[in-house]
C-alpha cells in the first residue's frame, strides 16, 4: 500500500504503518485511516489501489469495506465468534 501512496503524490503526506490485529482480529486483514478513524476490514490486497484511489486520495470511504463504528470493540458484535 506504500507503494501505491507514494505513486498517487502522498509521500510525506500520508504514513502507512504494519500492526497486528489491532484487537480486531474477527474483521480479519485491517485498515485503519486516521484521522477520521475509518476501519476497513476484511481488507485484501486489491483492495489497496481502491483505499488509496478513494480514500486518501479522494476523501470518500470505501463503504463496501468499511467496518460498522458498532461493531469495533464491542463483545456484542455478530462478527465475534
Amino acid at each position: 500500500m506504500s507503494q501505491l501512496a507514494k505513486a498517487a503524490g502522498l509521500a510525506g503526506r500520508v504514513r502507512i504503518n504494519k500492526s497486528g490485529c489491532l484487537d480486531q482480529c474477527e474483521h480479519g486483514p485491517m485498515v485503519v485511516v486516521y484521522p477520521e478513524a475509518v476501519w476497513y476490514g476484511n481488507v485484501q490486497p486489491e483492495d489497496a489501489a481502491e483505499i488509496v484511489s478513494e480514500h486518501l486520495v479522494g476523501g470518500r470511504p470505501v463503504e463496501r469495506l468499511r467496518v460498522a463504528d458498532e461493531c469495533l470493540n464491542t463483545k456484542t458484535c455478530p462478527h465475534r465468534s
